[in-house]
C-alpha cells in the first residue's frame, strides 16, 4: 500500500515548558484534503509548532480496518513493542494495573546510539473509543547523555463514521531530546517527524498481522 504524507503546520497559542503534559484530544478534526488522503490508505503527518527551541510536537493520523478493541489490544501489549515499533529495542514493564503501567524504553538509533527513558502510561478502552496517554518520569542512574529531556503524548482511537469497519487513529507526541552534540542533529528528526508516521503504519501492520485483516 502506497503511503503519502501531508505535512500541516498548526500554530498552538501556548508556550511549551519542560514536563508539559499532553492534553488528549477527544475528537479528531479533519480537513477535506486529509479525508481524501486517509480514504486512500495514506497517513497524515501534522507538525504542531511550539515556542521552545529544540522541542518538537508532531501527530499522525491514519485509518485501520479493525475494531477499536483490536488496535487497543495491540497497543497495550507493551512488551511486544520491539517487534514492530520504530527504534524500540526493548520495552520493560516495571509495574502494571488494569489501566496504568510504568515502562522502561530503550531506543536503538543509527551509529550505535542508545537512548533510554521511563514512562508512566495510562490507558482506557470504551469499545467505540480508546486512549493511551504517557508522560516521562525519572529514571534514576541515567546520565543526561543517555536519556531525553522530556516526552508526553497520547493515542486516540475512534470508530470512523465515514468508512464502515474502520478505526481512525491519532498519534500525538511531544519530544524534547535535550542537548544534542554537534553533528548529531539527525537524532532530533529520528525521534520526531521521521518516526511519527512509521508508528501508525507499523501499528496498522501489526494489527493486520495479529487479526489477519
Amino acid at each position: 500500500m502506497r503511503i503519502r504524507l501531508l505535512l500541516l503546520s498548526i500554530l498552538v497559542m501556548v508556550l511549551t515548558v519542560p514536563n508539559e503534559k499532553a492534553i488528549a484530544a477527544t475528537t479528531i478534526e479533519l480537513v477535506q484534503q486529509e479525508r481524501e488522503l486517509l480514504s486512500k490508505g495514506d497517513v497524515v503527518l501534522r507538525e504542531v509548532t511550539h515556542g521552545k527551541k529544540g522541542a518538537k510536537t508532531f501527530e499522525a493520523v491514519g485509518l485501520m480496518k479493525a475494531t477499536v478493541s483490536d488496535v487497543y489490544q495491540v497497543l497495550v501489549k507493551f512488551e511486544d513493542y520491539p517487534k514492530f515499533m520504530p527504534n524500540v529495542s526493548k520495552c520493560e514493564v516495571l509495574k502494571r494495573t488494569d489501566d496504568t503501567a510504568i515502562l522502561n524504553y530503550t531506543l536503538g538509533l543509527p551509529l550505535g546510539k542508545i537512548k533510554k527513558y521511563r514512562l508512566n502510561m495510562t490507558f482506557k478502552n470504551d469499545k467505540s473509543r480508546a486512549t493511551l496517554k504517557w508522560k516521562l518520569i525519572e529514571w534514576k542512574g541515567l546520565k543526561k547523555s543517555e536519556t531525553i529531556q522530556d516526552t508526553t503524548g497520547y493515542w486516540l482511537l475512534k470508530e470512523y463514521p465515514e468508512k464502515a469497519e474502520h478505526v481512525i487513529a491519532l498519534y500525538h507526541v511531544y519530544t524534547d531530546p535535550g542537548p544534542i552534540p554537534r553533528g548529531l542533529g539527525w537524532i532530533v528528526d529520528i525521534l520526531t517527524k521521521n518516526s511519527i508516521p512509521d508508528v501508525v503504519i507499523k501499528t496498522r501492520n501489526r494489527v493486520y498481522e495479529t487479526y489477519r485483516k
